[in-house]
């Protein structure tokens, strides 16, 4: 299963959130991280439909990321946790991504988003 994970940040991650088409902040459950009580706030969710998944074939030390179907009637959803800036000017860490239904109403954003979510920041 992690060999997947690995394989959907090579494929999909890395380059894919660059096509996000809605972009959230917030999280409508609580969050801490450290001594933040407050993280749900602090997290950037990045939502597309993509036309591609991926899984790793092969052995862990030999194997590549494979084109796949993606799954029917989902978007794929990245969780950003926001920080403070480094000295490289990083400001941000990807805690997470999965796939998830797309709602009815607003293609390519995740089912129910806005019960999911504190604030649409934006939309393509």
């Amino acid at each position: 299963m992690l060999a997947s994970v690995i394989a959907q940040y090579y494929g999909l991650v890395q380059e894919g959130i660059m096509l996000a088409r809605h972009v959230f902040r917030g999280l409508e459950r609580p969050l801490s991280h450290a001594d933040n009580m407050h993280a749900d706030q602090d997290v950037i969710v990045y939502t597309w439909r993509s036309q591609v998944d991926y899984e790793w074939e092969g052995s862990p030390f030999n194997g590549n990321p494979v084109e796949r179907t993606p799954p029917p009637g989902r978007v794929f959803v990245v969780l950003v946790r926001e920080e403070a800036s480094d000295d490289l000017g990083v400001f941000g860490s990807i805690e997470r991504w999965n796939w998830v239904r797309e709602d009815p109403g607003l293609p390519h954003a995740p089912v129910e988003w806005e019960y999911r979510y504190t604030k649409r920041l934006w939309s393509k």
